[in-house]
């Protein structure tokens, strides 16, 4: 479906034409790919995609915090417009998110934001380098018991494998789908996330992430790590989510410090900034000028 400008919504129009600045930085031989919004002088909040996304998910969401941040959002190894690896493991992850750091000139006072196996990364950037970021936001990105976390990873292949090729760049679009699907997501967000997620090859059009990347389910839960994080951290979720169930909460509740916020984001699902914008953006702006703060 054609999407004509005329039907966007006008902070929709305003956040694309936003200002911002693109770069690369190598790590470890791979360029990993960036893209900054807002002044370098202003408190920095740097925000992590999920798996098999890019940083233009955050297209929407990033210029709508850039009047009091400054927002960083890249491309990890093997997804959106960053280099390929041969493996990819936590740590190379964790390199590239603080090679990006350095590289925009994000000091130990900015806000650290990952979505879904993004959180999970983020999290061990908390745990693995604690001064280097002041406060951490897990964005639908669950903590479940060590058992639980276990007989999730060693569960059969990710769906993001077994990628396919399709004849031209419309028929490509037209094939986009969430993962997990959810309802009422915007026709001109997906089309527009579709369109920056795809690559022309020899075979065909295909989304721009690498197979291999989701081989091996590398991150369990984060359980695990719960008892090291010193790190403030904060829970932002979609109320309808599928991974945050009433035992996910409970369990969450019990195991994080009782001074951590949790955050549910009314009507929104596991992608809780595309099917509600409006809503994640208040809740992220409120959060950051509450809790992170102090």
């Amino acid at each position: 479906m054609t999407i004509s400008i005329d039907t966007l919504p006008d902070w929709i129009t305003a956040a694309l034409a936003h200002d911002h600045q693109d770069g690369n930085v190598e790590v470890d031989n791979t360029s990993i790919s960036y893209r900054c919004w807002g002044d370098p002088e202003q408190r920095g909040l740097m925000l992590i995609h999920g798996g098999g996304a890019h940083l233009h998910w955050w297209d929407f969401v990033a210029p709508q915090l850039a009047e009091h941040y400054y927002v960083v959002a890249l491309d990890l190894g093997g997804m959106g417009d960053s280099g390929r690896r041969s493996e990819y493991t936590a740590e190379t992850y964790i390199a590239e998110i603080l090679a990006v750091a350095d590289a925009t000139g994000l000091d130990n006072q900015a806000v650290l934001a990952g979505h879904s196996m993004g959180g999970a990364i983020s999290l061990r950037v908390a745990v693995a380098h604690p001064g280097r970021f002041s406060h951490l936001i897990m964005l639908d990105s669950p903590l479940r018991p060590k058992a639980e976390a276990q007989e999730e990873s060693g569960k059969s292949r990710s769906p993001f494998q077994n990628k396919r090729f399709y004849p031209d760049f419309e028929t490509a679009v037209a094939r986009f789908r969430l993962l997990p699907a959810q309802p009422d997501t915007a026709p001109w967000i997906l089309k527009y996330i579709a369109e920056n997620s795809l690559t022309e090859t020899a075979e065909g059009w295909c989304w721009k992430f690498d197979d291999n990347a989701f081989k091996t389910r590398m991150f369990g839960q984060g359980s695990e790590l719960v008892d090291q994080l010193t790190m403030p951290v904060a829970i932002v979720y979609g109320q309808l989510s599928k991974f945050f169930d009433p035992e996910t909460l409970t369990y969450m509740h019990e195991n994080l410090p009782k001074s951590t916020p949790f955050i549910a984001v009314p009507e929104a699902h596991h992608h809780l900034f595309l099917d509600q914008p409006l809503a994640f953006i208040t809740a992220l702006r409120t959060l950051l000028m509450t809790w992170a703060a102090g």
